[in-house]
């Protein structure tokens, strides 16, 4: 287990410019990504980003959605968020976004499968004249509902497309 202080010193080895990241995590025997990670923590955050209390984390819903959706836009990568968030491992911010992508999964097939149960919409009348004011507004309620579904569906696509690995 890697102390506090032995992560501090790293880091101050690092920006002094004595060892590379690879020269110390081969000297502390560890994966090179932990010191990139202590490195980034430290840029954004100082001592405190190195120093943390013990214990574990809970981090409210809406904060893990603010992570992984400006993880989304920028696309920063896990090490680069969790430095920006001061998030200890970028395991984590892998773990929420693996845990929001089967949470799509499930919303997206579940409007799949309500669009394909979804009601038929009677053949317009060829004259307008002919429909009550009442039938003309139940028209356009309905064609207003079947809209915003269709808006919210290609939305929640969009977002399961913005989470698939790119091909190269």
């Amino acid at each position: 287990m890697i102390t506090d202080e032995q992560k501090l010193a790293a880091v101050l080895a690092y920006f002094e410019e004595k060892e590379s990241p690879y020269q110390i995590a081969n000297r502390l025997q560890i994966d090179r990504h932990h010191i990139r990670l202590w490195i980034e923590l430290y840029r954004y955050h100082g001592i405190e980003g190195i120093i943390r209390p013990q214990g574990f984390t809970n981090y409210e819903d809406s904060f893990k959605i603010k992570v992984i959706q400006h993880m989304i836009e920028t696309g920063d990568s896990l090490l680069q968020t969790a430095a920006k968030f001061n998030i200890p491992s970028r395991e984590t911010i892998r773990r929420w976004k693996k845990q929001w992508m089967s949470t799509a999964d499930k919303v997206l097939y579940q409007i799949e499968k309500e669009c394909q149960s979804m009601p038929k919409k009677q053949p317009p009348s060829s004259d307008l004249n002919e429909k009550t004011m009442e039938e003309l507004k139940a028209e356009i309620d309905y064609l207003r509902m079947e809209n915003a579904y269709l808006k919210k569906l290609k939305a929640l696509v969009q977002e399961k497309e913005a989470f698939k690995p790119k091909k190269k």
